[in-house]
C-alpha cells in the first residue's frame, strides 16, 4: 500500500517525472486516495491505480471503489459538486445531535464540552457560520477547555449547563446543520473597502472595480464611543464600512483592507471571546456581507498606506481639495504597488 500510495502521489523514487500525474490534484491519506480534476483525467488516473494495484498484487476492500462521483463525504465534510454546495457530514451531524439531546438532560462532562467545541468550531467552517454570532455560548467553552488545560477540572467532571448556555449551544448546532453554497473567489473583488479609525472618528474609503468609482465615508464618534479601546473603535469603523456598502456587490467579491491587526484576525477566524464589543461589530460585518452572499479577504496595510486614515481624522465638512488629492493618491498608490500590503 505505501508503494500504491507513492506512486499515486508521483514520488520521484517511484515514477519518473514525465508518467507522474500532473492534471489532477491528488491527495493520499491513510485509509484512501483521492483525485480532484477534470473528469476525464480522473478516469484516466483512477484506471492508471487500479492497474498498478494488481501489478503489486493489492486488493481494493470494496470492489468500486475507484468510481467517479460528485458528491461525497470526506473528512468531516459533505461535497456536493453538482450544486457547488458542502454541509457538514451525516457522521458529524449525527455526533451534534447526539449531544444536542444530551444537553436537554442539563449537564455534560467537561471532557465531552471540550470535544463539542471542537466540532463545531469545524463545522462553522465547514457551513460558513461565524463563531462570534454565539458568543455566549463560545465563551463558556472556552472557560471550560481553560479549566481542563490547567488542571482545574477532570474529563470526567460534571459542568452544569445554564438554560441560557443550553440555548445558545442548541442555537448554534442548528445553524451549522444548513449547507453553504462555495462561492468563487477567483477575478478582481467588485469592491475594496478601506477601513480605519482613530480617536476622533472612523473613516472609509470604498473603489468600485466595475464603475472606477471612489466613494470616502466617515464620521466623529460619539461621546461614549470614545472611551473604546482602540481595537474597539477599528471594528466599529469596519462594521460601519461594510454597512454602507451598497446591495449592488451582492454575489461578488470584496477586498476589505484594514491597518489593525486585532481586526484583521478577528475577521478571519470570525470570533472574539476577549471583547464582546469588537467581537459584536466584527461579526455584524461579516454577516451582511454573508447574507449578501459574497466573497471575502482580508487583508492588512500600514497606516501610512491606508486611504482612510485621512477621513477618520479629518471630518468630511472639513474636506479641501488637497484632501481628495491625497486620498486619491492613497488609493492609486495602493493598486499600483507603492505601498507594503497583503500580510
Amino acid at each position: 500500500m505505501h508503494t500504491l500510495a507513492a506512486v499515486s502521489a508521483g514520488h520521484p523514487d517511484f515514477v519518473r517525472s514525465e508518467f507522474a500525474e500532473t492534471k489532477v490534484v491528488v491527495d493520499v491519506w491513510i485509509d484512501n486516495i483521492r483525485y480532484t480534476g477534470p473528469k476525464a483525467e480522473v478516469r484516466r488516473a483512477t484506471h492508471r491505480l487500479d492497474r498498478t494495484a494488481e501489478e503489486y498484487c493489492l486488493t481494493w476492500k470494496e470492489a468500486d471503489s475507484t468510481t467517479a462521483v460528485a458528491r461525497y463525504d470526506f473528512i468531516g465534510v459533505r461535497w456536493n459538486h453538482s450544486t457547488r454546495e458542502v454541509a457538514v457530514s451525516q457522521k458529524l451531524k449525527k455526533k451534534l445531535l447526539k449531544t444536542r439531546y444530551a444537553m436537554g438532560l442539563g449537564s455534560l462532562s467537561a471532557g465531552e464540552l471540550e470535544t463539542l467545541g471542537g466540532r463545531l468550531l469545524h463545522a462553522s467552517a465547514v457551513a460558513g457560520v461565524f463563531p462570534g454570532s454565539f458568543w455566549f455560548a463560545l465563551k463558556f467553552l472556552r472557560r471550560v477547555t481553560n479549566a481542563l488545560n490547567r488542571a482545574m477540572k477532570l474529563p470526567s467532571d460534571i459542568v452544569a449547563l445554564s438554560p441560557s448556555v443550553c440555548a445558545s449551544l442548541q442555537s448554534w448546532i442548528d445553524a451549522v446543520m444548513k449547507p453553504r453554497v462555495v462561492l468563487s473567489s477567483r477575478g478582481p473583488p467588485a469592491i475594496t473597502a478601506f477601513v480605519d479609525a482613530s480617536k476622533k472618528g472612523w473613516g472609509g474609503v470604498l473603489v468600485d472595480s466595475r464603475t472606477a468609482e471612489v466613494s470616502i465615508l466617515g464620521a466623529a464618534w460619539l461621546p461614549e464611543e470614545t472611551r473604546l479601546h482602540i481595537n474597539e473603535l477599528e471594528a466599529l469603523a469596519f462594521e460601519r464600512v461594510i454597512a454602507a456598502l451598497p446591495t449592488s456587490v451582492a454575489g461578488g467579491r470584496v477586498d476589505i483592507v484594514v491597518d489593525n491587526t486585532t481586526v484583521k484576525g478577528v475577521a478571519r477566524k470570525g470570533a472574539c471571546v476577549k471583547s464582546k464589543v469588537l467581537n459584536c461589530a466584527v461579526t455584524n460585518g461579516l454577516v451582511r456581507l454573508n447574507h449578501l452572499k459574497c466573497a471575502i479577504s482580508v487583508r492588512w496595510v500600514r497606516s501610512a498606506g491606508n486611504p482612510a486614515d485621512l477621513p477618520s481624522r479629518v471630518p468630511l465638512t472639513a474636506f479641501t481639495s488637497g484632501s481628495l488629492r491625497l486620498v486619491t493618491q492613497a488609493v492609486r498608490d495602493f493598486f499600483t504597488g507603492g505601498v507594503a500590503d497583503g500580510r
